[in-house]
């Protein structure tokens, strides 16, 4: 099926990878369906796109990239609206936010989406009683191919941290 975006325009996604997101995303409850599209080459994140609002999608990415130790329990209720039969189902995702400054991106590790792969259902648990937050500072790892372009963006580092007088 074809799907129009504000972000990559008309995106060609297989009905089998439509994700239904029971009760929604915080703040956005009405939006159920949603798709996982590439953020770009190589990269640990990608978009949780909304197909019900082309407008509508977020950066996601594998906590534990990040944060090998993250761990958390589902509910026995989360557990059966997700019909997880195994652990081998199921995958969590975190949503990041990534400010114009991108040394301070955060993710939010206290309510992750855990989504059911088998059944193609996913839910966003919220981590009560949890020392988790809404903004856990990652860094992230930027590949750049092309060395001189590698070097002007170490040399613009570089003098950024000069200005604000930031040790390395």
């Amino acid at each position: 099926m074809k799907v129009k975006t504000t972000r990559f325009g008309d995106v060609e996604v297989n009905e089998s990878k439509v994700i239904t997101v029971l009760g929604g995303i915080i703040g956005f409850e009405h939006y159920t369906r949603f798709v996982i599209l590439d953020f770009m080459k190589d990269s640990e994140l990608r978009w949780l796109q909304s197909l019900n609002d082309q407008d509508v999608s977020f950066i996601i990415c594998d906590p534990w990239y990040f944060f090998k130790d993250y761990d958390f329990e589902l509910s026995d209720e989360d557990q059966k609206e997700l019909e997880i039969e195994s652990l081998d189902d199921i995958v969590a995702v975190a949503i990041s936010t990534i400010p114009a400054d991108v040394t301070r991106t955060t993710l939010n590790l206290i309510s992750p989406i855990v989504i059911n792969l088998k059944k193609m259902i996913g839910k966003q648990v919220i981590l009560y009683n949890s020392s988790y937050s809404t903004n856990h500072r990652i860094v992230l790892k930027v590949q750049i191919d092309n060395k001189a372009e590698a070097e002007q963006l170490k040399l613009k580092l570089q003098d950024r941290i000069k200005e604000k007088q930031i040790a390395v």
